[in-house]
């Protein structure tokens, strides 16, 4: 507890030296305030368009980034075990797969936005077309990383297919599996933000463009801390989440032999 307590206020310290050393260079006029701001307008920025503009925004876009990893994680899990259990399909679609896996999701952007508007929906699946092949792989190498012994051990032993797959290869695969649930989180994060900086209605990558526009700075980096702070709290929840469900799975599987 104390050691947290440490670590926390050196990062405070660090963070203080930061806007300190930027708020001297652009009272002294070493940097030119124009691009780069000062601390004191980006906090100013903050708390006079928090609760009007910044939380309504950021509820859009972390309401799309949900709903696109539910998405990729659900879809991708399923997928992955279809392809692991019938290889000829996998082998089959290998080259489809890798060829859209492959493909630059900028420039699949405006396709989306043409297809599904400038609202919601294309914003979930440019972030899908992200988050889906990291859970499918993260799923597909879990699984095939399973000791081959134990399951040739268990199948000597009458375990059916069942129950090699529920015993062996899915807790096996699991952190595998949770690996790619939290790098798809960021990157569906990161997806819907670049939907919303090229065409959006609402959503925090649309207000920085539109500041970039005003040659707001304060508030162009008022916004990205925003983000920031978004994406630290979803990686911390996405840590959390996975070290209690991995306990827990690793757990029950024990007390269940």
């Amino acid at each position: 507890m104390i050691s947290y307590f440490l670590l926390t206020v050196q990062r405070i310290v660090v963070l203080s030296v930061f806007c300190l050393i930027w708020y001297l260079l652009v009272s002294y006029g070493y940097v030119n305030a124009l691009f780069v701001s000062s601390p004191d307008a980006v906090v100013k920025f903050l708390f006079q368009n928090f609760s009007g503009e910044i939380f309504p925004n950021a509820l859009e876009t972390l309401l799309a980034t949900l709903i696109a990893f539910t998405l990729s994680a659900v879809s991708g899990i399923a997928f992955g075990l279809f392809l692991y259990e019938f290889a000829w399909v996998k082998k089959i679609l290998d080259p489809f797969l890798t060829a859209m896996n492959s493909l630059p999701r900028i420039a699949l952007a405006p396709i989306f936005i043409l297809w599904f508007g400038i609202g919601l929906p294309s914003k979930v699946a440019l972030a899908f077309s992200l988050g889906f092949f990291i859970v499918l792989n993260s799923t597909i190498a879990g699984i095939k990383n399973v000791d081959p012994t134990l399951l040739r051990l268990s199948k000597s032993l009458g375990c059916t297919p069942w129950q090699q797959f529920r015993k062996i290869m899915l807790p096996w695969a699991v952190p595998s599996i949770f690996a790619g649930f939290k790098l798809a989180l960021i990157y569906s994060f990161l997806g819907v933000v670049t939907s919303e900086m090229i065409a959006s209605k609402m959503g925090l990558g649309q207000l920085i463009m539109y500041y970039s526009g005003l040659l707001r700075m304060d508030a162009v980096l008022a916004i990205l801390v925003v983000l920031a702070i978004c994406a630290v709290i979803i990686t911390y929840l996405a840590d959390k989440i996975e070290a209690a469900l991995i306990g827990n799975w690793i757990e029950t599987d024990t007390l269940t032999r």
